[in-house]
């Protein structure tokens, strides 16, 4: 999960720079028939054939679903918010997902944790400031993202076994082309990449390919308590990014908040520990 959380956000970091130059929609169409590709010549070395039959499981719908909606948030959400404060909000996902799992899952969430999930909510208020200038209003899309990345996250908890990370990937990237193709409609405006961008794009797709491939093995074989409090290793990243790359600016309040985030991540994870054991 920390190495899935550092291919992503570099590839976050990416499409972030790549958008500066073409549409949105343009980059989610290169990165996503890109790491179609690799899926697609993945599978074959692995001797696995694209189904079509695990799309009508209740699992991978809810799955699909999930992505849709988080990557769909996210893309456009990193074309107008800071990248530092994308990773800070992103750390509310460990939160939904503990609670998603006590209604999806059925698992146990007593008062404690209940609290400290208020908590983290209230810590992202800080992040994201609302009521001051400092406050855009696109941040909302990181928000509607984490909700998705929940959702991506109960669903693949639930796809059974006989479904390889690779195929559930792979339904991932034609989800991204095709979001990308109705965003392209939507605004045109494609351009030819030049060799530079050409280069950005490659290392994009090869990135976000390898951090979908280890985070969706991470959800899968790890335990959902004990794997995800790794997304925090999310905002170090984001803030490396976007403070070294980028020449962001993170102040203390939105320090203060991923604090508070982050520390009741924390506690969850450790109620969780002791409550399993």
């Amino acid at each position: 999960m920390t190495a899935a959380m550092g291919c992503l956000t570099f590839a976050d970091l990416l499409i972030k720079i790549a958008s500066q130059t073409l549409p949105i929609g343009q980059v989610m169409i290169f990165l996503g028939v890109g790491s179609i590709i690799v899926f697609w010549r993945l599978m074959s070395i692995n001797g696995e054939s694209i189904r079509f039959q695990p799309l009508i499981d209740s699992a991978v719908v809810l799955r699909n679903i999930g992505d849709l909606i988080a990557i769909n948030s996210m893309c456009l959400a990193l074309v107008y918010v800071p990248i530092s404060t994308i990773g800070a909000v992103i750390q509310t996902v460990p939160l939904m997902v503990t609670a998603a799992a006590a209604i999806f899952l059925g698992e146990r969430v007593g008062i404690k944790r209940a609290l400290a999930i208020l908590v983290g909510f209230f810590g992202a208020l800080f992040i994201v400031q609302p009521g001051t200038a400092s406050f855009n209003v696109m941040t909302s899309l990181v928000f509607v993202s984490a909700i998705g990345m929940t959702l991506r996250d109960i669903g693949t908890k639930l796809v059974h076994k006989n479904f390889s990370t690779l195929l559930l990937s792979f339904y991932s990237c034609v989800l991204f082309s095709l979001s990308g193709c109705v965003l392209l409609l939507i605004t045109g405006g494609a351009n030819v990449p030049t060799i530079k961008m050409a280069l950005i794009i490659l290392a994009m797709i090869a990135l976000g390919s390898l951090g979908v491939i280890l985070m969706t093995e991470a959800v899968r074989l790890g335990d959902m308590s004990v794997v995800s409090p790794f997304r925090y290793t999310r905002l170090l990243f984001s803030l490396i990014a976007g403070i070294f790359f980028l020449d962001e600016q993170v102040n203390a309040i939105m320090l203060f908040g991923s604090s508070l985030t982050i520390l009741s991540g924390l506690y969850i994870w450790r109620r969780e520990i002791l409550f399993h054991r």
